[in-house]
């Protein structure tokens, strides 16, 4: 089990968080890290899961789909497609925070003007302040869960048993003759070798001949974001585009029809195109109305503070991943 410690916080009662409920904590804490909100959920997790990943296709030798479809006489059937239910096993991670909050902490600040009169009340924290807490501690695991996501993806992705396949993995330091997703001026090669590496499959969603819910997207870490937002910049100044307005104000534009996307626990050198509901993450319950739970001791005249949650991160298909590493 992981430990979560957080220094010189106080949190009261779990039942009244203001205006939010105990049972938002995990959507509240996936929508503080908005990338995240973009995976597909998976929840019922209690250690691991075998996850059904589906699939189908013709049966012939070319693979295209295309092929599946044949023209014939109508009193025939022809047995020429295969679907497919194959498992991929996922697990979480248990995650669990605690502390001790004592009523004298707050009763010598000014916030003690807010609390109520009497010395055995239970009352340890107001309510704007309980608030604020629920807000900043669902911001503070989120930050976590980043980390989490950008550790155990990379770590599939690149030794996992259903790692990306070499065809569709960009090693930069042998792959591009100049090229750095840290540079602003040999980022875009790098992404054309990316571009150039996908699937049929992931070429056709962004082209929208295929399902656009699949479409893929550029995963990149803040350096490398960074480095594509100057050099995109720079393209727009050099061809004199009025859409450099818009990068003016912070909006990045596609890259071959690709959304760019931040992920901020990605290594400077590291990066991933894939659809983003390829992405996984899996938790126990996702409106787990005991994520966050206290216990008053009147002998003390403190609050006991808890919580636990568990997450974890991975992927349904790398058929549909391309990897750029160093």
């Amino acid at each position: 089990m992981a430990n979560l410690k957080f220094d010189n916080v106080d949190v009261t009662n779990a039942g009244d968080w203001g205006n939010r409920q105990a049972g938002l904590f995990i959507d509240t804490m996936i929508k503080s890290a908005a990338v995240l909100d973009r995976f597909t959920i998976v929840d019922g997790v209690k250690d691991k899961l075998n996850v059904p990943v589906f699939a189908i296709a013709p049966d012939n030798a070319s693979g295209d789909p295309v092929d599946g479809f044949r023209t014939g006489a109508n009193c025939t059937f022809d047995d020429n497609w295969t679907a497919d239910i194959t498992e991929k096993e996922m697990s979480v991670t248990t995650f669990a925070w605690g502390f001790k909050n004592c009523k004298d902490a707050l009763e010598s600040s000014y916030r003690s003007l807010m609390l109520k009169k009497g010395q055995l009340n239970p009352e340890t924290l107001d309510a704007e302040f309980r608030s604020w807490m629920f807000d900043r501690f669902s911001k503070v695991a989120a930050e976590k869960a980043l980390l989490l996501a950008g550790s155990q993806l990379t770590t599939a992705m690149t030794t996992g048993a259903d790692a990306v396949d070499a065809a569709q993995t960009i090693v930069v330091s042998t792959d591009a003759a100049t090229g750095d997703l840290q540079k602003s001026a040999e980022i875009l090669d790098v992404l054309e070798l990316a571009y150039l590496a996908m699937s049929s499959e992931m070429a056709s969603a962004v082209y929208g001949d295929a399902d656009r819910e699949f479409k893929p997207a550029i995963f990149l870490g803040t350096t490398a974001y960074q480095a594509y937002q100057i050099a995109m910049a720079q393209d727009f100044k050099n061809a004199a585009l009025a859409t450099s307005d818009s990068i003016s104000r912070g909006a990045l534009p596609a890259y071959y029809g690709m959304e760019v996307i931040h992920f901020a626990p990605l290594a400077a050198d590291t990066a991933f195109i894939t659809p983003p509901s390829n992405l996984v993450l899996l938790t126990d319950d996702y409106n787990d109305v005991r994520a966050i739970g206290s216990e008053y001791e009147p002998r003390e005249h403190a609050e006991y503070l808890y919580g636990r949650f568990k997450l974890g991160f991975d992927y349904m298909q790398s058929k549909n991943i391309v990897l750029i590493k160093p």
